[in-house]
C-alpha cells in the first residue's frame, strides 16, 4: 500500500521502519496548504497527518480518490471533515489516551499555578528578590489557597477527567463530576452541571469539542460559579464563551483561570493581559512519554488497518 506521512514529527526511526514494512512510505514536510495536501495525496492509500498543520477539510478529502485510511495525531478529530470522510469511505483513526497522564497533570499544575499565584511571584522575584511579609497589604496579591479541603468539579469523566478526579482525591479534595453517562469512581459524586458550577472551588473541563459542547460555559454559567472559584481548561478554547470569560475575570465574578487553550490566538486577546490568568501554549499533551505513546498508537493503527482489523476508527 502507498503510505504517506504529512508533517508528523513524533515518529522515530523505529516507527518509520515499521511503516516501511507495511507499504511504500513517503514522508512530506511543510504540507500546510490545501494545494500541497491535494497534490501530495494523489494515489495515497494511507495518510498519517498532523491535523493541526495539514488541512483536512472537505475540499482536500474530496480530492483524495485513493485514500482509505487517515491516521491523525490527536484524540480529538474536530479538525477533520468527518462527514466528507464518511461519504468518501475514508476511515479516520485517532490516538485515544496517548496523553492522559500528561494532560491530567497539566490541569493540576494550572490549578496550583493559579491558586498559589506562582507565575506572578516568579516575575516579581526576578525583578527584585524578596520574601513575603505577611503584614504587607501590597503583598497580599500573592496570597493563595490550599487545594486540600476544596471542592473540585470535573466536567467530563473520560480518561483524562477520571485521572484528574483521582489526583484531586489524592490532594484531599472533595470531587464532584458532570458526565453524560453514569460512571462509578470511588470518591466522586456525579451531579448536574449547574450544581457542579455552584459548589466547586475549581472547575476543570475535560469534554471533547462537539457541536453540543461548543460554548458550554456561557456567561450565565460563569455567573453560577463562586467569586472565589477558578476555571481550568485543558480541553478546547471553544468550549468556553471567551468574551464572557474575559468579562468574568475582569469584573472578578470568578477569581481566576488556568488555560492551556484559547479561541483568539492573538496578542490583542485581553486574556494575555490579565494577572488572574495563567496560560500555557496548548502544551498539556507535550511530554516525552506522550509523544512516544502517540507514535506507537499511530503505527498500531496503520498495522491493524493493513491486516484488516482496523482499530480506533472514529
Amino acid at each position: 500500500m502507498k503510505i504517506s506521512i504529512f508533517n508528523e514529527s513524533f515518529l522515530k526511526e523505529s516507527h518509520l521502519n515499521a511503516l516501511r514494512a507495511l507499504g511504500d512510505l513517503t514522508i512530506h514536510e511543510n504540507t500546510d496548504t490545501e494545494e500541497k495536501m491535494i497534490e501530495r495525496l494523489k494515489g495515497v492509500e494511507i495518510a498519517i497527518s498532523d491535523c493541526y498543520i495539514a488541512p483536512l477539510n472537505k475540499k482536500v478529502l474530496e480530492s483524495a480518490n485513493a485514500l482509505k485510511l487517515l491516521a491523525i495525531n490527536s484524540t480529538s478529530y474536530d479538525l477533520v471533515d468527518i462527514a466528507t470522510a464518511k461519504s468518501k469511505r475514508i476511515q479516520v483513526a485517532n490516538v485515544p489516551g496517548f496523553s492522559t497522564e500528561a494532560v491530567a497533570e497539566q490541569a493540576i499544575a494550572l490549578m496550583l499555578a493559579v491558586s498559589r499565584k506562582i507565575p506572578a511571584g516568579d516575575v516579581a522575584m526576578r525583578q527584585a528578590p524578596f520574601q513575603i511579609d505577611p503584614a504587607s497589604q501590597e503583598q497580599r496579591k500573592y496570597l493563595g489557597f490550599n487545594l486540600q479541603g476544596k471542592t473540585l468539579g470535573v466536567v467530563g469523566l473520560g480518561s483524562i477527567g477520571s485521572r484528574v478526579a483521582q489526583i484531586g482525591i489524592g490532594f484531599g479534595m472533595k470531587v464532584l463530576a458532570f458526565n453524560r453517562s453514569k460512571k462509578n469512581i470511588d470518591g466522586v459524586r456525579q451531579v448536574s452541571l449547574e450544581e457542579l458550577l455552584k459548589e466547586s472551588d475549581i472547575v476543570s473541563l475535560h469534554l471533547p469539542l462537539t457541536p453540543e459542547t461548543e460554548n458550554l460555559i456561557t456567561a450565565e454559567r460563569l455567573q453560577m460559579m463562586k467569586p472565589t472559584a477558578i476555571l481550568i481548561n485543558t480541553a478546547s478554547g471553544k468550549m468556553v464563551d471567551e468574551s464572557a470569560l474575559i468579562n468574568a475575570l475582569q469584573s472578578h465574578k470568578i477569581a481566576g483561570a488556568g488555560l492551556d487553550t484559547i479561541v483568539e490566538w492573538k496578542e490583542s486577546n485581553p486574556l494575555l493581559k490579565l494577572d488572574n490568568v495563567v496560560l500555557s501554549p496548548h502544551s498539556a499533551f507535550f511530554t516525552n512519554e506522550s509523544l512516544d505513546n502517540c507514535a506507537d498508537i499511530i503505527v498500531a493503527n496503520v498495522k491493524s488497518f493493513v491486516e484488516g482489523k482496523a482499530v480506533n476508527i472514529v
